[in-house]
C-alpha cells in the first residue's frame, strides 16, 4: 500500500487488520477516490464478518460504513492535532443522515467499534474537550458499538433490536461476551439475557 498517497485508506486498513490507529500525516481532506477504495475494503471486511453472524445478516450499507470510517479517522486526527474550533467540529463530524436500521448499525460497526477507545483517550487528555460530546452523541445512536464502555443507558433506544433478528442476537451476544454489566440496567436487555441463558444464567454470568 502506498502510505504517502492514501492516508485515509491506510489508517482504516491498519485499524481493521491490527486494531491500531496509525496516522501518517495531518490530512483532513479525503478524496473521492479514497472514499471509493475504503468502501470497497470495508464491504470485503463486512462480507467476511457476516459469515459468523446468526441468521440472515442485513446487506452492507456503504453510506453508513463510510460515515463511520470518516468519523473514526477524523476523531483520531483531532486527538493529535488540536487546531479546530467548535464550528469546525460540527462540519468535520456530522451526524449520520441516513436511515438508522440494522444494516446501518452493523455496517458502521466495522469501524465505529474502535471509537470508544479514542473517546477514552480524549477524556484522559482533556475531559473538557469539545469533540467528546459530539462523538458520544454518535455512539448513543449507534450504541451497538458502545457495548462494554461507559454510556448513559437511559439515553439508549433499544426498540431497534426488535426490527432485526440478526442484530438482536449479535447485540445480546456482545453484551454477554464483554460482560457489559452497565447494559443490564435496562430491564429489556436483562430479560433478553435471562431468556438466552435459561437455567445456566449463573454459570455463564454470576453477576446477572
Amino acid at each position: 500500500m502506498n502510505t504517502t498517497k492514501t492516508p485515509f485508506l491506510d489508517t482504516i486498513y491498519h485499524l481493521r487488520t491490527i486494531e491500531q490507529v496509525i496516522l501518517y500525516d495531518k490530512v483532513i481532506t479525503i478524496s473521492k477516490e479514497e472514499e471509493i477504495d475504503v468502501i470497497s475494503f470495508l464491504e470485503t471486511e463486512y462480507e467476511r464478518e457476516i459469515l459468523d453472524y446468526p441468521g440472515i445478516a442485513p446487506r452492507f450499507n456503504s453510506a453508513a460504513a463510510l460515515w463511520a470510517a470518516k468519523t473514526v479517522y477524523l476523531a483520531a486526527q483531532l486527538l493529535l492535532y488540536r487546531e479546530h474550533n467548535s464550528n469546525d467540529l460540527v462540519v468535520l463530524l456530522p451526524d449520520y443522515n441516513g436511515k438508522l436500521d440494522a444494516s446501518a448499525i452493523l455496517s458502521a460497526d466495522i469501524c465505529l467499534r474502535f471509537l470508544p477507545q479514542i473517546i477514552m483517550e480524549m477524556q484522559r487528555i482533556d475531559p473538557e474537550d469539545l469533540v467528546i460530546p459530539i462523538l458520544e452523541k454518535h455512539l448513543f445512536r449507534f450504541h451497538y458499538s458502545a457495548i462494554g464502555f461507559e454510556v448513559d443507558i437511559q439515553k439508549i433506544d433499544f426498540e431497534i433490536l426488535d426490527t432485526n433478528d440478526c442484530l438482536h442476537q449479535l447485540y445480546i451476544d456482545r453484551i454477554a461476551q464483554r460482560k457489559a454489566i452497565k447494559f443490564t440496567e435496562s430491564d429489556f436487555i436483562k430479560k433478553q439475557l435471562e431468556i438466552g441463558f435459561g437455567d445456566y444464567r449463573k454459570i455463564f454470568w454470576a453477576q446477572l
